[in-house]
């Protein structure tokens, strides 16, 4: 039988053991490794440092997927040895015949000084402190910023930023908070080019929120951070944290100069035999002519490579079927507001991104709660 090992669980893992399950029934054994015990659907940590989730209702025990044939390890990858097909973890060791790495992404907090003092909303304990911090605050100046680049989600931060705005108002105390936006990037989201970028901008500053790009934060401290030419005070701060590829996936020199996996960008295969990357872990490369080098980092751009790579391992196996490649497409929404979402959809591998955005309305908001259920039951 065919041994399939998926290092990772999020949402590029679940993708495609299902899909190798369901198109390969007995005649493959899946193998999906993951340190934590409960796959957390990250596109709703955002509502969930607003309040308006509990961890219960956007997580999954991942020994569902037992029902499938899906064999669930939860341990923590410690070596990954290509040439003799072998992965080792804390209490276990694999072998395997395709091997899929999935891993996502760390944060690395030490990159910048006393990081600590900052809230975030990329992972599930981290969005909890912040909802309770801003339920607390009444008043002041809050930042909202961009540490390093790359980062997953590239809409998020400034989702956070809108909904920030939103809550206030809400809650009446707009007019007693002071909201500055900084990031690294020209203009948000580079990677659908200037003209949208420049459209999220201005939505920042009509709604008051003050915009400074290019501009990189060194350090913080208890009530300031500091930047590269100037500092700034503040009463709370969001910023999202520094991104790296996990210690394993680096000793085992599977990464590039630019810290993550390359791949081929329509297989996702890497250059080794039956070793696949998919998801945040991967740089994947642009045609010439794009805005940005490399494919941003989201969980859709992992759920569309996830569905290649399994159509593509299964018919190695079965021998027959058709080979499929990746187009570089992916979609998502964009709170604006409370209630209220616009939506983009773009494909990457074109000579020119296309790009195709959607007005915020209220149906979007409600598409993306629809999808959030959807999802969560659909995998599980």
């Amino acid at each position: 039988m065919n041994r399939v090992l998926i290092l990772g669980g999020g949402v590029g893992g679940l993708v495609i053991a299902n899909e190798l399950k369901d198109k390969l029934g007995d005649k493959v054994n899946v193998t999906l490794v993951d340190r934590k015990k409960v796959f957390e659907f990250s596109p709703s940590f955002i509502w969930l440092s607003f309040n308006e989730r509990k961890p219960e209702q956007i997580s999954r025990e991942l020994s569902l997927l037992k029902h499938k044939g899906i064999d669930v390890v939860n341990d923590v990858v410690t070596n990954i040895d290509i040439t003799n097909r072998r992965v080792k973890t804390e209490y276990n060791e694999f072998e395997y015949d395709y091997l899929v790495i999935a891993l996502g992404l760390d944060y690395s907090y030490d990159i910048i000084r006393d990081f600590s003092y900052a809230h975030h909303n990329y992972s599930i304990d981290s969005a909890i402190k912040m909802g309770e911090a801003i339920k607390d605050f009444n008043g002041g100046k809050v930042l909202v910023g961009i540490s390093r680049l790359p980062f997953k989600c590239p809409v998020a931060p400034y989702e956070t930023a809108l909904l920030l705005d939103s809550y206030f108002r809400k809650k009446g105390i707009r007019d007693k908070v002071d909201i500055v936006f900084f990031t690294p990037e020209p203009y948000p989201i580079p990677a659908a080019g200037p003209d949208y970028g420049n459209m999220l901008a201005s939505m920042l500053t009509q709604r008051g929120i003050e915009f400074r790009p290019n501009t990189l934060i060194k350090e913080i401290r208890s009530n300031e951070v500091v930047l590269d030419s100037f500092s700034m005070q503040y009463d709370m701060l969001y910023c999202v944290p520094p991104h790296v590829a996990p210690k394993t996936v680096v000793d085992a020199k599977l990464t590039d100069d630019t810290g993550f996996i390359p791949v081929n960008p329509r297989t996702m295969e890497t250059s080794y035999e039956n070793v696949y990357a998919i998801g945040d872990i991967t740089a994947v490369r642009l045609p010439e002519g794009s805005y940005v080098p490399y494919l941003p980092k989201a969980g859709v751009f992992a759920h569309h490579q996830a569905e290649v790579v399994a159509n593509n391992i299964a018919y190695k196996i079965k021998g027959r079927g058709k080979l499929k490649e990746y187009d570089g497409s992916g979609a998502c929404f964009i709170e604006v507001k409370h209630g209220e979402a616009a939506f983009i959809r773009a494909r990457f591998f074109t000579p020119k991104p296309e790009i195709e955005f959607h007005k915020p309305s209220r149906i979007w908001h409600m598409q993306k709660v629809l999808f959030e259920k959807y999802w969560l039951r659909h995998w599980f």
